[in-house]
């Protein structure tokens, strides 16, 4: 059972073509719990290619938890790299994935997945 699952599709035709992305989660955790034990599943998909995925641990406060990437923003939120990907202009779509399973979990605010170009 995934407690967590959020799903997003973005048009490729809305982005450069012959240009290499990156896709990073962008969140706060504002007095959050259960986020210390738990790593979260990101996975991105363009076109109909195999999803590639990473394991990350999220919470910030945790040092030495799998591939810990947190980086805080000049806005004052958090981020994650996902994915770089290249846009060759022949595929159709890109979509990205966030899951979590195992254990409650409360005040994770998600702003939602950026796109931009690396």
């Amino acid at each position: 059972m995934w407690l967590l699952g959020i799903g997003w599709m973005i048009n490729i035709l809305a982005l450069s073509p012959n240009t290499q992305y990156a896709t990073y989660l962008v969140f706060k955790m504002i007095d959050a719990e259960g986020f210390q034990n738990c790593p979260l599943e990101l996975s991105v998909g363009v076109g109909g290619s195999h999803n590639s995925t990473e394991i990350v641990c999220y919470d910030p406060n945790v040092e030495g938890r799998l591939h810990n990437r947190v980086s805080q923003r000049r806005d004052g939120w958090l981020e994650i790299e996902i994915r770089e990907f290249f846009n060759s202009g022949q595929e159709d779509e890109v979509l990205m994935n966030v899951k979590q399973r195992d254990y409650w979990k409360k005040d994770l605010l998600l702003a939602g997945i950026e796109v931009r170009p690396k």
